[in-house]
């Protein structure tokens, strides 16, 4: 009976093989599983056209950002027609709510996708697609997700072309593994035994467990198998010869007709070109992320100083380096100075000059060239900075030229303590960090530059203003100097007042050219010794017309006309020229006045002698509230003791 039993097992155990045909189909297609979306550059195109696979990146708004030619021919479509438009319109609103919306929603709240479905193509009709999607970073926020989808039409057609499970099992690339209700194998296909280092016979009547490292061995019983169905997970096993690789397991509980455990069909998928390729999709991702935060660093700062230090800093905490300097071209001297560094012992290097052309640094910016050095103790540098490399006990050497706009802006120099052989990825991603360098350093240039000349054009006005006020002086000699007096106290009583500092420049400009308008008064009147007749005065009366039309339209003036505009108006509102009363006269103008006025009873004119100090505080303080604001006229009495 017992015989039977077991020869009745292995009979079943083949019979339910039947049922196993399309998992084991199932995990043949998963051989093609998502390997590698290509090398991810510096944009969302670089990533798309790259891949061999139908690729996009699609917003949060489900907008296409970017999509690869395959993915285009696919649809029928030109590229700028599928780019902005939303995901509905390509594949329909039916399809779009009820397969592809939901696993969109899932990425963008960070889970990576995975599915499979039929989709109708305009270009190439109704094919089978795997599908994942890709969660992209930016900060702390999924922004954008990248599809990445292959085609699995043939596979599936593959799927029902197989003959026996006994022929796709022998044949297919995926380790395949049939085991008791103990443990021991039964059948393992070539795939499984070659991917293990072993053959065939050798794996025969062995534990299964041989293959996983003794740390992740595990004890069942046939009882734990009669409450799983089938399970998946991720692993490393081991090889014959003690190594491990990363693994994609399967396994799928055989049971009777009574529902009893008798076996276990495991599949295994060596996922180390899949785990490299995601790899290098992260550290593409990741470097990405890296070009856009130093990107944002140079929109947000002037200052080199400051994105150097920050390119320095993911320099050293993202690409293996040991230590890396950057110089900057001095651009009259020709000359290499230090700029910043990380990594080295001594704080010597910054002490280095080197002229263009001399040694490392000076050939990199002399030939605008990079320069790879494997071994730098073969180098004959014709420079101290090579005493420096020794101390520092560096082994090889990376260096390229900071460029921009086809200018030489300085040089970025990379060393290793162990031997390092950079690889393309690496060096690729050296020179965008390189290139931003030189935007930064170039974009300090112009701004150091402008803010330089807009000083120095501030100060051409300022002086201009100047030259104007002296001349207006020297066209009346009984008046000489009045200018800038009263352009000194009016000054020193708006401070007096808490006025800002962009008021008070304003207002030093608008007292040198107060009397500007007396330009087009006659000499006759101007300069007559005897008091004006009432005809005479009206003219007198509008040389602050005359102001406010030769200064308004320049624009660089504007904020200083209120004095030589307002500077004869009264608290009152007798002034003139508009008979602007109380706080209507700009405060510029209210504090002008009474310096105007200090400064006229003090100084001699034609018509008569100085008044004494005395007189002058008198009189002016008798015309608070008439022709004077009575709080200004407060502070510049306390300014006169």
């Amino acid at each position: 009976m017992k015989d039977h039993n077991t020869t009745e097992t292995k009979e079943q155990l083949l019979e339910k093989a039947h049922i196993l045909r399309s998992r084991i189909a199932d995990l043949e297609k998963s051989l093609g599983e998502l390997k590698t979306q290509g090398e991810k550059g510096e944009g969302f195109e670089f990533i798309v056209n790259a891949s061999r696979e139908f690729v996009s990146v699609i917003d949060s708004d489900y907008r296409h950002v970017a999509v690869n030619n395959i993915y285009c021919a696919a649809h029928n479509k030109k590229k700028e027609e599928i780019i902005g438009g939303s995901v509905a319109e390509i594949w329909g609103d039916t399809i779009f709510q009820k397969i592809i919306k939901g696993h969109l929603d899932r990425c963008l709240l960070g889970a990576e996708v995975n599915y499979q479905a039929s989709f109708k193509f305009a270009g190439i009709g109704v094919r089978n697609m795997d599908v994942t999607y890709y969660p992209y970073h930016t900060g702390d926020a999924v922004t954008h997700v990248v599809v990445v989808s292959r085609d699995i039409t043939a596979e599936k057609k593959a799927e029902k072309e197989l003959l026996s499970l006994k022929k796709a099992v022998e044949t297919m690339q995926l380790g395949v593994t049939i085991s008791d209700t103990e443990g021991r194998i039964l059948y393992t296909n070539p795939a499984e035994a070659n991917m293990h280092g072993y053959s065939v016979e050798e794996l025969l009547n062995s534990e299964v467990r041989m293959l996983a490292p003794r740390e992740l061995w595990k004890t069942g019983t046939p009882e734990s198998l009669a409450e799983i169905k089938s399970w998946r997970r991720e692993c490393v096993n081991l090889r014959k010869d003690g190594t491990v690789l990363p693994v994609q397991l399967m396994s799928d509980v055989v049971k009777s007709q009574t529902g009893e455990p008798i076996g276990v069909v495991t599949t295994c998928e060596d996922i180390t070109e899949r785990k490299r390729s995601e790899e290098q999709i992260r550290r593409q991702l990741e470097r990405l992320k890296i070009l856009r935060d130093i990107d944002s660093v140079i929109l947000s700062s002037l200052d080199s100083k400051v994105t150097l230090n920050v390119l320095l800093n993911y320099l050293m905490a993202y690409l293996d380096v040991h230590a890396a300097l950057i110089m900057t071209l001095h651009p009259l001297t020709l000359t290499l100075e230090y700029a910043g560094s990380r990594g080295f012992i001594s704080g010597a290097i910054r002490d280095i000059r080197m002229k263009i052309g001399e040694g490392l640094a000076g050939r990199i910016a002399l030939e605008r060239s990079p320069v790879i050095l494997p071994d730098l103790k073969a180098v004959q540098e014709e420079s101290n900075r090579l005493l420096y490399f020794e101390e520092e006990k560096f082994t090889s050497y990376f260096g390229l030229p900071l460029i921009s706009k086809g200018q030489i802006k300085g040089t970025l120099e990379i060393f290793h303590r162990p031997h390092k052989e950079p690889e393309p990825e690496w060096l690729d991603f050296v020179e965008a960090l390189a290139a931003q360098a030189a935007i930064a350093i170039d974009n300090a240039g112009m701004f150091n530059d402008l803010h330089r000349t807009n000083i120095e054009l501030v100060l051409a006005y300022d002086m201009t203003l100047a030259g104007w006020s002296r001349a207006l002086d020297l066209r009346d000699k009984q008046t000489e100097g009045h200018s800038r007096r009263v352009t000194e106290l009016a000054v020193s009583m708006t401070s007096a007042m808490g006025v800002s500092a962009s008021e008070v420049v304003h207002m030093r400009r608008g007292a040198l050219l107060h009397d500007i308008g007396k330009l087009g008064v006659p000499d006759n009147i101007l300069l007559k010794e005897t008091p004006l007749n009432e005809q005479e005065w009206e003219i007198m009366k509008m040389h602050p017309v005359y102001a406010y039309e030769m200064l308004f339209p320049i624009n660089y003036l504007r904020p200083a006309l209120d004095i030589p505009y307002c500077h004869h108006e009264k608290w009152d509102g007798s002034g003139y020229p508009r008979g602007l009363k109380g706080e209507e006269i700009p405060l510029a103008a209210r504090i002008f006045t009474i310096a105007d006025v200090w400064d006229a009873l003090c100084s001699i004119r034609p018509y008569r002698p100085a008044y004494t100090r005395e007189y002058a505080l008198d009189y002016i303080s008798k015309l608070g509230g008439k022709a004077f604001d009575p709080d200004v006229l407060k502070i510049f009495l306390s300014l006169q003791g």
